[in-house]
């Protein structure tokens, strides 16, 4: 999944977050980060125009090229309740607006799902645990509206990574052994049936990741079918 950059300013000054874990709690430390969240956006609204965000009493975040399944880099956010409002790239009326809280010092995913009348944003907690040895921390995030519950497999094992995750849901993070050329499966929650496969995915140790759905069951075309999508949680 593709990442976009941020080239305008929130009401704080937006600086790229740590890009080593090991210096993260130094980071989180630092005297301009007490009062802010790390917030980044993902596009999984199917069918629609690149986005631009904003947040109440800040400058548009000024996206370059936000289209479905991207998302942003963590930007900090100042804590407390915040009203997030969603534009179609470059208009002046918002698609919609939702008031959000965020605690200080926390790390957040907001996917945006569902498209016009139906869109929302789902605010998702990110992990600040390091993984240990040879392995990675993983999770499913569940953001296709006509799916249903959905058990999500590394292809090829028995083993569900995640079970029976409803529409705007995620499951915890979990150890999962780093792996190269995997493949994952979104099953009907207790069935075989398989809804979609991702591509190939490599999985590199001390990393986070959230495997997620998106699109919908009912549709197949290419900015509508359910779609398995992938992302790395890294922290710049």
């Amino acid at each position: 999944m593709k990442k976009v950059s941020l080239v305008g300013f929130l009401f704080v000054v937006i600086l790229s977050l740590s890009s080593c874990l090991k210096d993260r709690d130094n980071y989180y430390d630092s005297p301009e980060f007490q009062n802010a969240a790390a917030v980044s956006i993902v596009n999984a609204a199917p069918l629609g125009m690149p986005l631009d965000i904003q947040f109440q009493g800040t400058q548009r975040w000024l996206l370059n090229e936000f289209y479905y399944t991207y998302r942003t880099n963590y930007t900090r956010v100042y804590s407390g309740e915040r009203k997030l409002y969603v534009f179609n790239r470059g208009d002046a009326d918002s698609l919609f607006s939702k008031n959000i809280t965020f605690e200080a010092k926390k790390r957040y995913s907001i996917f945006i799902v569902d498209t016009l009348r139906k869109m929302d944003a789902v605010l998702v907690r990110d992990s600040v645990m390091k993984p240990q040895g040879d392995s990675v921390l993983l999770r499913f995030a569940n953001m296709s509206p006509d799916a249903g519950a959905i058990d999500l497999y590394q292809q090829g094992n028995t083993t569900p990574v995640a079970k029976n995750i409803r529409y705007k849901g995620t499951s915890p993070f979990i150890s999962f052994k780093s792996v190269r050329d995997v493949k994952f499966e979104a099953r009907a929650a207790g069935t075989s049936t398989v809804l979609a496969t991702s591509e190939v995915k490599n999985l590199y140790s001390g990393n986070q990741y959230t495997i997620w759905t998106t699109g919908f069951k009912s549709m197949n075309t290419t900015n509508g079918k359910l779609i398995v999508e992938a992302m790395a949680h890294y922290y710049y």
